[in-house]
């Protein structure tokens, strides 16, 4: 998100977000502690992965009641616009967080079945002020590749706390999104709706099971 990215990148930090959720530590009561929150998360999505009853479709949907109950994503998605927040008209902004969401949640649902032995362990929580933690974690693979640190930054909601950006391997998701979509607007002369079109293309590559194409910010 600091230099020129391509939305690649922000598919594999999602993957790894992903792979978080699936393999987190004995869930626990999330209350005021930012490291059972992250429990508590991993506890729904592992559920609802793991119900074989349920179709893709209704996976999808519970994935994205999660995700909206547990992901800042109104922060997110004004954040990811950076200096063009206020280039959208409200028509063209309600559009774009629907895509944000969207582009999100087919990509999560995507990517799952390419995990399987893979383990997350929770290390340590740091609180930032008042109202924001940062959630430090290790991905451990079973082939003997090094571990990977994944850091969560959640901001506090309430009683409870949400997912604001995740770090895997010094890269901050939310902020990768930012760098790729300001070079799209960018790109196409502070057309927005490029943008919305880059998302929508996205979309649909995501739904026919083809990452290999969401890589070009152009």
């Amino acid at each position: 998100m600091f230099r020129h990215a391509s939305i690649r990148t922000a598919v594999a930090l999602c993957a790894a977000l992903m792979l978080a959720l699936l393999h987190t530590a004995a869930p626990a009561h999330a209350g005021d502690d930012p490291k059972a929150f992250v429990d508590a998360v991993a506890e729904r999505a592992i559920a609802i992965i793991s119900d074989d009853a349920a179709t893709p479709k209704q996976r999808e949907e519970a994935f994205r009641d999660l995700l909206r109950e547990k992901a800042d994503l109104d922060r997110v998605a004004a954040f990811a616009l950076g200096q063009y927040l206020r280039t959208p008209n409200e028509t063209q902004l309600a559009e774009y967080r629907s895509l944000v969401e969207n582009f999100i949640v087919k990509v999560y649902v995507t990517r799952l079945t390419d995990y399987n032995d893979e383990k997350l362990e929770v290390l340590s929580a740091q609180m930032r002020g008042e109202n924001q933690a940062i959630v430090k974690s290790e991905i451990r693979f079973t082939g003997g590749r090094q571990p990977v640190q994944v850091d969560w930054w959640l901001i506090r909601s309430g009683d409870d706390y949400k997912i604001f950006d995740i770090n895997v391997v010094g890269i901050w998701l939310a902020q990768e999104q930012r760098s790729t979509f300001s070079s799209v607007i960018r790109n196409n002369g502070g057309n927005f709706d490029a943008l919305l079109e880059h998302l929508r293309a996205q979309i649909s590559k995501a739904e026919s099971g083809d990452l290999s194409g969401i890589a070009s910010s152009n």
